[in-house]
């Protein structure tokens, strides 16, 4: 099976979360019913979604033109993305309908996840084919 017949999970999670972020965004800009401060901070949460679902997505589509070591780095950018996003985001929607704080350290570590996926994307863009 070449990599292009092949299911991409990656991708199609990817696609899914950017998909989510849209409609986390209409209803914050909706229905959301707290202060514009508040609103801020789902904003920030909608934004970096976002982005680095595509940055995901970018991974998956770049790791589907490479192979061995390259194709793994890409991949780990990916899920990097994804789940630095899901940390981070997720903590700020939590915050935003709880007042709380649900896991100390996750939006933090959840920054420290995207960095990474970005750093592992400037290694993979800096290698030789």
């Amino acid at each position: 099976m070449n990599a292009q017949s092949a299911r991409d999970p990656l991708l199609a999670i990817a696609a899914i979360v950017a998909a989510i972020a849209v409609g986390l965004g209409a209803y914050g800009a909706h229905g959301l019913a707290v202060e514009p401060s508040i609103v801020r901070i789902w904003e920030t949460g909608v934004s970096y979604q976002m982005w680095h679902a595509l940055g995901a997505i970018a991974a998956a589509l770049l790791a589907n033109t490479r192979s061995g070591h390259s194709a793994k780095i890409l991949r780990l950018a990916g899920w990097a993305f994804l789940v630095g996003a899901g940390l981070f985001a997720g903590s700020l929607y939590w915050f935003v309908l709880n007042g709380i704080v649900p896991v100390p350290g996750a939006a933090p570590l959840g920054g420290i996840m995207m960095i990474v996926g970005w750093l592992a994307l400037a290694v993979v863009a800096l290698k030789s084919r």
